[in-house]
């Protein structure tokens, strides 16, 4: 799935080569969504954003994208935008900081050993960079099939 967003001038577009890594990413979490509030949707499409849309690039594989998930990582890796950097602050504190728990729930999620439908199509979103796979199987996960 790719998202064609408009750029700066009206004739202007950018594919938006991250949206349906974005999307099924968030979807891996919230698929269920049994138990989350409000705060912690937003924690995790922060989080997702903050690890995809990193100044260098998409990640390759569900490796790099835990990686990601890192706060001086994500801290290094966004020191040029202010807003960024806010979230991340927002994300990193609290008694219990949503970075953290955001990076717990992916780990888990895209562990090689869970075989629940969601989590086997998440590893498949890695697979070969293939990004582009992702509008063929995106309908799947949310109808219980891979």
């Amino acid at each position: 799935m790719f998202d064609v967003t408009t750029a700066a001038r009206r004739n202007d577009f950018r594919i938006d080569r991250g949206a349906g890594l974005r999307e099924s990413l968030e979807g891996l979490l919230l698929h269920d969504g049994v138990g989350l509030d409000a705060r912690m949707r937003h924690a995790i499409a922060a989080v997702v954003h903050l690890a995809v849309d990193a100044p260098l690039g998409v990640p390759e594989d569900a490796e790099e994208f835990l990686g990601r998930l890192d706060a001086s990582w994500l801290f290094a890796a966004w020191n040029d935008s202010d807003q960024e950097l806010s979230l991340l602050n927002t994300l990193c504190g609290g008694e219990v900081p949503a970075l953290s728990w955001c990076e717990l729930m992916f780990t888990t999620s895209l562990a090689p050993w869970s075989g629940a439908p969601a989590a086997v199509h998440a590893r498949r979103i890695f697979v070969n960079g293939e990004q582009a796979r992702l509008a063929a199987v995106s309908g799947d996960c949310g109808m219980g099939r891979v």
